[in-house]
């Protein structure tokens, strides 16, 4: 095969590494390699090799650990690198290479396959792989210069056997075209779970590869191109997205562009130039060119479309006379600088006015967004361009009121509107506490529900502006009671049901039923009560010998018969972790009869355990004061947690169950960062969530899980003493102070639930000050 043509181009986010000489990944011992260990919070304390964590495989096996499905070389390797290993503990193994990149060989292709044990712990303390390129300061050289795999179920490509999850030999190339010639380190990392309990661990080898495009064939006037493997995707500009690709030659030549795709951010192009007689190069060349934003290129051989990425980059291509197959292949270099050509500008101004600022002379232009430019002859390289984006309002009209029922029903959806609103730029409404959004708060028509917290009469007001003038209104809404019950309950078949205002009749099927009461009151307003009934089969108990009256000493073998039924041991088997129980640091559990225990710190007290009678919930030793769910405006709802809180609707009693509050903490986290807050406060920053540790495995409980504390929390109040921690749910003697703490279940835009010191449940607004109280699972 003959390699033709090909460059690298601009990294708009590129990785790639390309050296002099590509190190040999498996030689340790070699200079510019140091291997280093430590634990998860610092995996480079310690420099040396370490027999065990820093391994070099010569010989074919299975990892036992997969059940024997993962081969320990991969095809085509006689050798590889065992990072890490299956201790736990949180330790972290790391090997760095320094290495120089060579515009020859500036792709590095690793092969890798991880083990990891799976805790389901939080993305940021799962056992990893991480592989990064640093400049010689130990900075990341840009943001695509790394590749992160953990075992979080979001990846793909992962196998399972028991607890491991495990990936089986993958490839990934790195590009670092942008920095031939300069000298950078290549680190892998290997980590432990975070919270010690679970191991993992990688195998790698690597090999460093051309970044040029290669010709697999050439039949008359079909070429055949092959651009490097192991990138996900591949864009070649004749449509193809396969790889290699087929192009037709002409007797001008031809181009040959491929974008290559690393993740959706991070990309680079691959270009080339087939030629014959007068359109071919005579012999390597180097160019240094600028243009300007927005234009094409298309001299020396490069046939560029048009560059909006501004700075200096640099492109090859490689020539091939497909007349003369065995010819010198020639490289064209091109060093081109992107001038900076655009600039852009927002302005406003009213229906009837002129626009006359910043050298532009609109007169008198329409409601609506209007775009304009204006370039100003500088008689250097490039002309400046201003863009101008301007918006035109009509001037502000005020209605005569808000639209709306006054009177409603607590617990039923009301709307409001504001009339004539087109137009306005920016429209705020303003809600009392008790009342809760579920849509429109910066919209012209805002939809509602009352609870019994808010005030009565309720004060709605909504204010608006358009840069030409602005003005507010309100409306005074009474609101009536509804009551909702919603119950859940068990019966044997072949019995009445007379529960909860219910009477049922004789219920012999067997299933999940749903029956409903339906009422009002006195104002009209909802009496309605909702049970859900499990009807099971009468459980039937036998002994499986004879007598049942058995003699002292004797034994019979009990068999429960039926669905649902079971035989309680009567506490032979005591649990093994019992609520009140006291979570340490290293993961251990003790018995509050047992505290102190030597060499053992408290983290946290157990208030619910699974059915596996070793995993739960366990509450913090202190609380955090004063905190506001948030305290930004406008309040953000997060559409993810609607189905813990369905329509945020404080009647839909499913919200009192939702137990998921590390799901909700991460998705509100999630949510908030791609809004573009990133607090530095933990405290008081927006949401509350962020006051939790959320990156050592505490989250903001759901309002499930704060009822579940509640009802133990005498038991808590005892171990949490032993252990000098802070008592949940006090009320202040001195003061009358009473604790609330939030949830992370939410109730609307501006809503979420809490609990109270004496364990009713309710709803407030977001930016209320009330107290965090943390949880974890262990």
């Amino acid at each position: 095969m003959r390699r033709v043509l090909a460059i690298l181009l601009l990294c708009c986010c590129g990785w790639v590494i390309a050296v002099a000489q590509c190190p040999v990944f498996t030689d340790l011992t070699a200079p510019g390699v140091t291997c280093q260990y430590g634990s998860f919070d610092n995996p480079f304390q310690n420099t040396g090799i370490v027999d065990g964590r820093h391994t070099v495989i010569t010989q074919q096996g299975t990892d036992p650990n997969t059940g024997n499905q993962l081969p320990l070389l991969p095809p085509g390797e006689s050798a590889v690198v065992k990072l890490g290993n299956d201790n736990i503990g949180s330790e972290a193994e790391a090997i760095t290479y320094q290495i120089s990149v060579s515009p020859e060989h500036s792709i590095l292709q690793v092969k890798f396959a991880v083990v990891f044990e799976d805790p389901s712990h939080p993305q940021s303390i799962q056992p990893r792989f991480r592989v990064r390129v640093l400049n010689m300061e130990g900075e990341l050289i840009d943001s695509c210069a790394q590749y992160d795999v953990t075992a979080d179920y979001g990846l793909g490509g992962f196998l399972s056997y028991h607890s491991v999850r495990y990936k089986p030999w993958s490839l990934m190339s790195i590009d670092l075209s942008d920095h031939v010639g300069q000298q950078v380190k290549l680190q892998f990392v290997t980590y432990d779970c975070g919270w010690q309990g679970h191991y993992g661990y990688a195998y790698f080898t690597a090999s460093c590869i051309s970044n040029q495009l290669i010709v697999n064939n050439i039949n008359g006037n079909q070429i055949v191109v092959t651009a490097p493997e192991g990138f996900p995707s591949y864009n070649w500009d004749n449509g193809l997205h396969t790889n290699p690709a087929t192009y037709t030659l002409n007797g001008e030549g031809t181009s040959v562009n491929c974008l290559v795709s690393i993740t959706d951010k991070c990309y680079f192009t691959l270009s080339g130039f087939f030629a014959s007689g007068a359109g071919t190069p005579t012999a390597a060349s180097t160019y240094y060119d600028t243009i300007c934003e927005g234009d094409s290129y298309h001299q020396h051989y490069f046939n560029l479309p048009p560059q909006m990425n501004i700075g200096t980059h640099l492109y090859r291509n490689t020539f091939l006379d497909p007349n003369n197959p065995d010819g010198e292949e020639i490289v064209i270099t091109l060093h081109l600088t992107i001038l900076k050509r655009y600039h852009h500008i927002y302005d406003h101004i009213c229906v009837g006015s002129n626009y006359e600022e910043n050298g532009f002379h609109i007169m008198q232009p329409p409601a609506g967004k209007l775009l304009d430019t204006l370039t100003f002859f500088t008689g250097g390289l490039c002309d400046s361009v201003l863009v101008l984006h301007l918006s035109v309002s009509h001037p502000f009209t005020l209605p005569s009121s808000i639209t709306g029922e006054p009177v409603v029903c607590d617990a039923e959806e009301s709307v409001y509107a504001w009339p004539d609103a087109e137009g306005l730029d920016t429209i705020r409404w303003t809600i009392p506490a008790g009342v809760s959004a579920i849509s429109g708060l910066w919209g012209s028509s805002l939809r509602v529900y009352f609870t019994a917290e808010a005030p009565n009469p309720a004060v709605l007001s909504v204010s608006a502006l358009n840069g030409c003038g602005s003005g507010s209104l309100t409306i005074n809404v009474t609101h009536h009671p509804s009551y909702h019950l919603f119950v859940r309950d068990t019966l044997c078949s072949g019995n009445e049901y007379h529960e909860h205002g219910f009477h049922l009749a004789r219920q012999d099927s067997v299933g999940i039923f749903t029956f409903v009461e339906e009422g009002a009151t006195v104002q009209g307003c909802d009496s309605n009560s909702t049970l859900q009934l499990l009807v099971v089969r009468n459980p039937e108990l036998t002994t499986l010998a004879q007598p049942e009256e058995l003699c002292a000493g004797n034994g019979t073998v009990i068999h429960a018969m039926g669905t649902n039924s079971g035989i309680e041991t009567g506490g032979l088997y005591p649990p093994i972790v019992n609520i009140g129980d006291i979570l340490c640091t290293d993961s251990s559990i003790v018995k509050p009869a047992d505290w102190p225990a030597a060499g053992k710190t408290a983290m946290g007290i157990v208030f619910f355990v699974d059915s596996t009678e070793e995993h739960g919930w366990a509450v913090s030793l202190q609380e955090i004061h004063g905190t506001k769910w948030s305290n930004v405006s406008p309040s953000y709802d997060i559409p993810e947690l609607e189905s813990f809180s369905s329509a945020y609707n404080h009647n839909n009693y499913d919200a009192l169950f939702d137990l998921d509050g590390y799901a909700n903490t991460q998705i509100i986290r999630s949510v908030v960062i791609s809004a573009g807050y990133n607090p530095t406060n933990p405290v008081s920053a927006f949401p509350a969530a962020y006051a939790v540790d959320f990156d050592n495995g505490w989250y903001l409980p759901a309002i499930g899980q704060l009822r579940s504390m509640y009802s133990f929390y005498p038991i808590l109040n005892n171990s949490l003493q032993l252990v000098d921690g802070a008592e949940p749910f006090p009320m202040d003697p001195i003061n009358g102070n009473q604790a609330c703490y939030w949830a992370s279940t939410e109730s609307g835009a501006a809503y979420a639930y809490y609990i109270k010191y004496n364990g009713s449940v309710t709803t407030q607004t977001k930016g209320s000050m009330m107290n965090i109280r943390q949880v974890r699972n262990f």
